[in-house]
């Protein structure tokens, strides 16, 4: 206790008052927080090029087995993109969970309830079935990615212009329409899909199956700069979602144009989307797992390091477990392991939020 009133008291001497003193013990345990996820990033970083390089040569050199000088670069050189792929994905994809959570004003949604996956694969479907697989739209990477992401873009502006105009907040009608157009789409691929002949059916099982086992690295470098720039637009924005964090009604109040900033952010979280999913597939609880853990954690209204810490921990989540999945010699899939935590963890928000 004297401790405790001695500090009390060098603050009061300084003219701090209260909220002055758990604004500096809130700082200090940030700091330590973003210092002990930094180190397990480093740790986690190690372990995913030790299971993708060392923990598939040591066998081969213990059985006697001779090792081809070069063989570690080649094998760095396949691993490392795959190392940016899932960070860039798992950063892009805490960002927009986090601003879409604000827009929506829950903890239990996610961007792809609104059918981005769907569109996506409806997209590669309907290229092929039209086109053949051997179309450039089809065959070029570049140019399917700049497509299929503009599609994706495109609906999810004809989605947002549509329901939310006049001024009106009908974002709980957006989350229902995209449900819809989800189930929709997904029939409709499923259907076409069958109609066609047996070498297209597996390219676009191997196009719209992409994942962190089989991403598509293609395109990491052409969609690096995007993540970058959905990235930036946003932490630019993180005094506004403070803002829009307190609701529509408080936020026009405090000067934010709630429905402008409303369709911008929706269309800078349809960019993001469509560049995790066509790179890495669709992970639908990673973003979800993430930012409520670094709300539990920080415990702050302030998106800054909200933003921040929900990229750490989805990284440290996506390339510590693919680690752990690559020691284990893939024996289960790391978004199975996400998808079966998320789905517990959603049930838990939902009764935790009916008993408030």
């Amino acid at each position: 206790m004297s401790e405790l009133k001695r500090k009390f008291t060098d603050f009061s001497s300084r003219g701090l008052t209260k909220d002055d003193m758990r604004y500096q013990a809130s700082k200090k345990r940030m700091a330590t927080v973003f210092i002990i996820l930094s180190v397990l990033l480093i740790a986690a970083i190690a372990l995913y090029l030790y299971s993708r390089t060392f923990a598939k040569m040591n066998p081969l050199i213990e059985a006697g087995i001779p090792i081809a000088e070069g063989s570690l670069g080649l094998v760095m050189a396949r691993a490392l993109p795959h190392l940016y792929g899932m960070i860039g994905a798992a950063v892009v994809l805490a960002f927009v969970s986090l601003s879409f959570q604000t827009v929506t004003q829950s903890r239990v949604l996610t961007p792809s309830m609104i059918g981005f996956d769907a569109v996506f694969v409806g997209t590669q479907t309907l290229i092929v079935f039209f086109l053949g697989a051997r179309h450039p739209l089809f065959s070029n990477p570049f140019v399917n990615y700049i497509v299929t992401a503009g599609i994706m873009v495109v609906v999810s502006m004809f989605m947002f212009g549509a329901i939310l105009r006049r001024q009106r907040n009908n974002i709980v009608f957006l989350l229902m329409f995209g449900l819809v157009l989800g189930g929709i789409v997904r029939s409709g691929s499923t259907y076409l899909q069958l109609l066609m002949t047996e070498g297209d059916f597996f390219q676009v099982m191997a196009a719209t199956s992409v994942n962190v086992n089989n991403m598509n690295i293609n395109i990491i470098w052409m969609v690096l700069p995007i993540i970058a720039a959905v990235v930036i637009a946003t932490l630019i924005r993180h005094r506004r979602y403070n803002v829009m964090s307190l609701g529509p009604e408080q936020a026009k109040g405090l000067g934010i144009a709630y429905e402008r900033e409303m369709r911008i952010n929706l269309i800078i979280i349809a960019v993001g989307m469509s560049v995790a999913t066509a790179m890495i597939g669709s992970l639908t609880f990673l973003g979800l797992l993430a930012v409520n853990a670094s709300r539990e954690i920080f415990k702050t209204y302030r998106h800054l390091p909200l933003f921040i810490g929900s990229a750490m921990m989805a990284t440290l989540v996506l390339v510590a477990g693919q680690g752990v999945m690559e020691m284990m010699l893939g024996a289960i899939p790391v978004t199975v392991i996400i998808d079966l935590v998320g789905c517990t963890y959603v049930f838990y928000l939902i009764l935790k939020e009916n008993r408030v």
